[in-house]
């Protein structure tokens, strides 16, 4: 009798059970309820012009969704999110029948680009709705239009930088980690070109922001998810980062050579003082080794390319406090060491210091012109070629980054009219990439050339190079596009970083601001640029020994290049 009683109230308690067992895991309904949050972030037009604050719902709905013990629980939580919105048409469960009155055209939210929302209007009258499954058999329906005579015009909000403190709770890291995730998704314009599937980081990441015991470890775990995204330009800006890399170098100038970090400048007399020549190797910073240094930091900087990853590092590899001093171990030119104890200061790089000094523009021997295009600024290109004019040829010397000339330089050297010079794409969002019936992605784009503006002044004909290497970076690459359909300008060094297109922003909660390219920028003829970098047709890259020499290899290679007969 006992075992009956037994079996029957198990049978009567089977379908509870089941509802709670069907339940997905905590980070499953995170997942879901995070691509749920960003459709309506971004595709639901009650956001686009009325006060309504999405991050507090989603941030008083997170612990209940997180302990929801049945679907029951889960769907109720997911659904006093959505009723913040006041809609009707967006709720828990399936779509229902419209009870809006008919409209004789809808409006939909749309974007060109994160900075850019507008309504797109278009004819029908039904409302549109999308039905999100949340897994275990909770699903949400999201309103995607509404008539086009609703409401105000369009105003939003700027996003809310949550910044008052650098270590926010739980719930409000978990914003983050959707934002982000949901910016690179819809409106990072180099996607096509990541390693991973960038939604496949989603579910890595959320317990590692969860996880995060402070401030540092925060701002880590956001620097670590954005090297997945392979981008020089997606950086992420706050004072935590900055004391942990460090606010100050010491008065010397690093780049990478033959695989050693190798002082190239002196700019600190101190330093000079104390036995630091161009040609040290160093070996150690403050006790840890340049290899275990590097590698530390590398795990957390996005670069396009290895050469833009080394530069990079470069730059601040040693950093430290403001005032704090830096103690090296430096290898010499007879591979002796030496350590050695330099004055830390933001103010020897601001402002920033150039790359070369001389004058920028100058004629070298053998009537060759030559252009430090660093330094070179839009309303000197005509004097430029006033007082080159007569040279046999021009070397552009793009090694560092550059102003924004590419359009002032290339029209003086082209006769062509309207002569494409590079190809812009950018994410359009018009609608959410959800699977949909029939449909298991969505996105859409928008394209257009950019050209060399037209001149009537005269133009230089003559033989023109540009020399590159990993400094050559966003502006400075994006010369180059331009004087290679100006006139097949020769590229000259190492490739270049690989890092051109329009840079945006954005704020995640701790006040963090996250950087990001937002086009996609190629040569004319649609050859790509990013990730790869400009590409010499004349190889040549400086040696330790050249300089410790004090030769300049690469431009001595552009000399002779340019000597060779026709």
């Amino acid at each position: 009798m006992a075992k009956l009683l037994i079996a029957a109230a198990v049978t009567s308690l089977l379908p509870y059970l089941t509802f709670a067992q069907n339940l997905p895991s905590e980070n499953s309904r995170l997942l879901a309820t995070g691509k749920l949050w960003t459709t309506v972030k971004y595709f639901h037009p009650y956001l686009a012009y009325r006060d309504i604050d999405w991050d507090k719902a989603l941030v008083d709905a997170l612990p209940k969704i997180r302990s929801a013990a049945t679907q029951a629980e889960y769907a109720a939580a997911v659904q006093s999110m959505l009723e913040v919105l006041k809609d009707p048409a967006t709720h828990t469960g399936p779509a229902a029948a419209s009870t809006e009155p008919g409209a004789s055209a809808q409006r939909i939210w749309i974007h060109n680009g994160l900075r850019n929302p507008a309504f797109l209007i278009r004819a029908g009258g039904e409302t549109e709705t999308i039905t999100i499954p949340l897994g275990g058999g909770v699903e949400a329906t999201v309103r995607l239009s509404e008539p086009a005579a609703s409401g105000a015009p369009p105003a939003p909000a700027p996003d809310r930088p949550h910044a008052e403190t650098a270590y926010p709770s739980t719930e409000y890291r978990i914003l983050a980690a959707y934002n982000i995730w949901a910016v690179f998704h819809y409106f990072f314009a180099y996607r096509d070109l990541m390693d991973e599937d960038w939604d496949d980081l989603l579910p890595v990441y959320i317990p590692k922001f969860i996880a995060a015991k402070d401030a540092l470890q925060y701002n880590l775990a956001i620097s670590e998810l954005l090297t997945h995204v392979a981008d020089s330009h997606a950086s992420v800006e706050s004072p935590t980062l900055s004391e942990y890399f460090g606010v100050a170098p010491p008065g010397l100038r690093l780049r990478l050579i033959e695989k050693q970090p190798v002082v190239t400048q002196v700019l600190d007399s101190e330093a000079a003082k104390a036995g630091v020549h161009p040609g040290d190797i160093i070996k150690r910073v403050d006790g840890e080794t340049v290899f275990d240094r590097f590698k530390r930091q590398a795990q957390y900087v996005a670069a396009s390319t290895p050469q833009a990853l080394g530069a990079m590092l470069m730059t601040r590899i040693l950093n430290g406090p403001e005032g704090s001093t830096a103690v090296l171990t430096l290898e010499d030119a007879s591979g002796n060491r030496k350590e050695i104890s330099v004055k830390r200061s933001a103010s020897f790089f601001s402002p920033p210091v150039a790359q070369r000094g001389g004058e920028p523009v100058k004629l070298l021997p053998g009537n060759i012109g030559y252009v430090d295009l660093e330094r070179l600024k839009a309303a000197d290109v005509d004097g430029m070629f006033e007082k080159l004019h007569a040279a046999k040829a021009i070397v552009f010397d793009g090694r560092g980054p550059a102003g924004d000339i590419a359009g002032e330089l290339a029209a003086r050297l082209t006769d062509e009219r309207d002569a494409p010079a590079a190809v812009f794409t950018g994410p359009l969002t018009m609608n959410p990439d959800v699977p949909r019936s029939g449909v298991a992605t969505h996105t859409s784009s928008y394209f257009f050339v950019q050209s060399i503006p037209n001149s009537s002044q005269w133009k230089y004909k003559n033989k023109t190079v540009m020399l590159v290497d990993e400094r050559t970076i966003d502006q400075a690459e994006h010369i180059g596009l331009f004087l290679e359909a100006a006139n097949k300008t020769a590229f000259i060094g190492s490739p270049s970083a690989g890092a051109d297109g329009d840079v945006n922003d954005f704020v995640v909660p701790g006040g963090i601001t996250i950087h990001f390219s937002a086009r996609d920028v190629r040569h004319a003829n649609g050859g790509k640029l990013q990730r790869l970098g400009l590409q010499p047709s004349v190889s040549a890259s400086p040696t330790i020994k050249g300089v410790r020499d004090g030769r300049d290899e690469v431009l001595e290679k552009a000399l002779e290049y340019l000597a060779r007969p026709e």
